[in-house]
C-alpha cells in the first residue's frame, strides 16, 4: 500500500537532476520552454518506485509542481504538471500530492 508524502525540504541536486531528465516532456506540457528550470522545494512518496512532488521556479515569479515518478529500475517519468492559470502556482503554495495527469 503507497504511503503518504513526507515533509516539504529543501530541493537537493539530485531533485534537480531528476527536474532536467523531464525537460523535454515540461516542455510539451507547458507549450514553451521556461526562462530558468529551479527546483526549489520537494516531498516524495514511496509507492512501487518514488514519486516526487517537486516546486520549480520558471522565472519572472511563475512556479509550477511537478509530478515525478523514479522507479526503482532507475527509469524517471514526468506523471504530472500542476500549473494553476497563465500565471502558474504560487512561490509558497504547499506541495500536495495531486493524481497523475
Amino acid at each position: 500500500m503507497p504511503g503518504g508524502t513526507g515533509d516539504e525540504k529543501e530541493a537537493t541536486p539530485e531533485v534537480q537532476a531528476l527536474v532536467e531528465q523531464v525537460k523535454d516532456d515540461l516542455v510539451a506540457a507547458l507549450g514553451q520552454s521556461p526562462a530558468t528550470l529551479q527546483a526549489t522545494h520537494f516531498k516524495t512518496q514511496v509507492v512501487a518506485g518514488m514519486n516526487y512532488f517537486v516546486r520549480v521556479h520558471l522565472g519572472d515569479d511563475k512556479h509550477v509542481h511537478l509530478r515525478i515518478y523514479k522507479h526503482f529500475s532507475g527509469s524517471v517519468e514526468l506523471h504530472g504538471v500542476r500549473h494553476g492559470e497563465v500565471g502558474g502556482v504560487g512561490a509558497h503554495e504547499e506541495l500536495q500530492y495531486f493524481e497523475q495527469n
